[in-house]
């Protein structure tokens, strides 16, 4: 859920836990600044973009450094999501786990991509993803078990991230596969590697999601085709009509005609 609220102090105390356990842990994504005080470790403040793990049953209080008051994405997950990849998974200290590199950062990556795309997602594949969310988030938080490995964590969190990423440059000609592999910081061969098990290629599916958002504004605007082709990545008229008829068997005028039959 995201949050947002006038700058006050919020937490938990011991005398709330005791009156009954939530058995859960969060992911906070802050997008303000905010400070987190405790009485079993050090105090910390955050900026905006950091992603905070820590414990429902530990006290602790929070509250906003700046007057625009509190904003944040919370995830909130069973804790026994946690205990087949997290050691000790009942001795949460309240921390950062996002980093500029590295596995906190891809895992700050994951985040905001899966609060998109999980919604969408199958729900096999809604399982593999949140799966894969605990497996980094341990790593990350530096108590992974030894007997997890971290390696399918990482290719689907970079799967779906690359997948947001073309969801959020869609529109742009420049959009290549290249240029998502820069972005990730991964090689384009690895890239490549991340969408073969899907069956397709990285273009084809860029392609796939810029036929399909032209089929949504065939349907729902009133634009000129050419608009809505420009709209959708797509560099020439004639590279759209050819592509979109090969896709849906009708050009993109005789579709749009066809439904107002």
């Amino acid at each position: 859920m995201e949050i947002r609220a006038t700058s006050h102090c919020t937490g938990r105390s011991l005398h709330d836990i005791a009156r009954g356990s939530r058995h859960y842990v969060y992911l906070y994504k802050q997008r303000a600044k905010a400070w987190f005080n405790f009485d079993y470790q050090d105090s910390f403040t955050t900026g905006p973009g950091a992603l905070v793990f820590g414990d429902a049953d530990r006290p602790f209080t929070t509250g906003p450094n700046e007057r625009c008051g509190f904003h944040h994405w919370v995830l909130k997950l069973p804790r026994a999501t946690f205990e087949p990849v997290l050691a000790r998974p009942h001795d949460i200290d309240t921390r950062i786990v996002s980093a500029p590199t590295g596995i906190g950062a891809l895992l700050s990556c994951y985040f905001d991509a899966l609060l998109v795309e999980a919604p969408r997602l199958p729900l096999g594949d809604q399982r593999a993803a949140l799966h894969a969310l605990t497996t980094l988030t341990a790593a990350a938080y530096g108590r992974l078990t030894t007997d997890n490995e971290p390696h399918n964590a990482v290719r689907t969190a970079q799967l779906l991230a690359g997948k947001q990423m073309i969801e959020r440059h869609i529109a742009s000609p420049a959009l290549t596969p290249a240029l998502i592999a820069q972005r990730l910081g991964i090689s384009v061969r690895l890239l490549h590697k991340l969408f073969e098990p899907s069956g397709t290629t990285v273009s084809r599916y860029i392609l796939g999601r810029r036929l399909e958002l032209a089929r949504e504004h065939l349907e729902r605007r009133q634009d000129t085709v050419l608009t809505i082709a420009l709209d959708c990545g797509f560099e020439s008229l004639a590279t759209f009509y050819r592509t979109f008829r090969q896709a849906y068997g009708v050009t993109p005028a005789d579709y749009r005609s066809s439904l107002i039959r």
